[in-house]
């Protein structure tokens, strides 16, 4: 396999693994197209039951995941994902997206568990760059040097992105 490296990076023969979790279809559309263009290998899941069951067969490097959700919320698939067990050093980032983002529903997120809450409509810049954040902090937090090596360009491309003033992730 040649090393093709991209925004989203498939560096070192590996490409970036990110599970995205959203009852909206078009939203789901969206996140696995403008991911994927970026280089990042996407599965994208419907409920917070499928999600699960990806969760523990496909092991991604990093998830995003919807709140407001029918059946389970966003809250539930937090608390089964915090709940299972996990080797040392393998917690997976995970980012939380909604339309509900005052100060209060930004807290109550970090709080049960998410590492990251990004506002509805999705900024894909702020989005990128948090990813970036996050796989980089995980890679040096047990994951592989490829899975650190993903995200090499992704960091680059997150830098063209025209320095908006933007807060940096909760980490």
């Amino acid at each position: 396999m040649a090393t093709c490296e991209n925004e989203m990076g498939m560096h070192a023969h590996r490409k970036l693994k990110l599970l995205v979790v959203d009852d909206d279809p078009n939203t789901r559309a969206l996140l696995q197209d403008a991911l994927e263009i970026r280089g990042a290998e996407v599965l994208a899941s419907a409920s917070v039951r499928e999600a699960a069951d990806a969760f523990r067969t496909w092991q991604p490097d990093l998830l995003i995941s919807d709140i407001g959700m029918p059946v389970d919320d966003g809250y539930e698939l937090i608390r089964r994902l915090r709940d299972a067990p996990t080797a040392p050093g393998q917690r997976t980032p995970v980012i939380a997206c909604t339309s509900h983002a005052a100060a209060d529903d930004r807290a109550r997120a970090l709080d049960a568990g998410f590492d990251a809450l990004i506002a509805k409509p999705i900024d894909l810049d702020l989005l990128v760059d948090t990813i970036v954040h996050f796989t980089t902090v995980g890679a040096s937090g047990g994951r592989s040097d490829a899975a650190g090596d993903a995200v090499a360009s992704l960091r680059a491309a997150g830098s063209g992105a025209g320095g908006r003033g933007r807060s940096a992730p909760d980490s």
